[in-house]
């Protein structure tokens, strides 16, 4: 999974959804991402680890597991919801926009300059 810093910032945000708080993300090299609300991730193999030990992995039709029991199911309103293994809704997340992401907690994440170096999460 190539490092995209958005995409770490919205994981981010499905980890943190249940005490949410204003973060941004900014690559760092070699290779990974760090975020100032603790999390960091890097490539590991074809999946994200974050320093918590959370992997997030994709299935080649797209379909996206985290190795902490999250898994996601999408509705017939573009929204994307992740659901703990009980299946019970933990946050949901829609894209709204070229780069900007909306969640169910009133947070939304989006690019900031380069897109490949910084992504903010913030409640409007």
């Amino acid at each position: 999974m190539s490092m995209n810093v958005l995409e770490i910032a919205v994981y981010a945000m499905v980890l943190t959804a249940g005490q949410p708080h204003p973060f941004e993300c900014v690559a760092v090299k070699p290779e990974g991402v760090n975020c100032t609300n603790g999390l960091s991730a890097k490539a590991d193999g074809p999946n994200l680890l974050f320093n918590t030990g959370v992997q997030i992995i994709k299935d080649r039709q797209g379909r996206v597991q985290l190795s902490n029991g999250l898994q996601t199911r999408f509705d017939s309103s573009a929204w994307v919801e992740f659901q703990d293994a009980g299946k019970k809704p933990v946050v949901s997340v829609r894209k709204t926009g070229p780069l900007r992401f909306k969640f169910s907690n009133g947070f939304q994440c989006e690019a900031m300059g380069s897109p490949e170096d910084m992504a903010r999460c913030y409640k409007p």
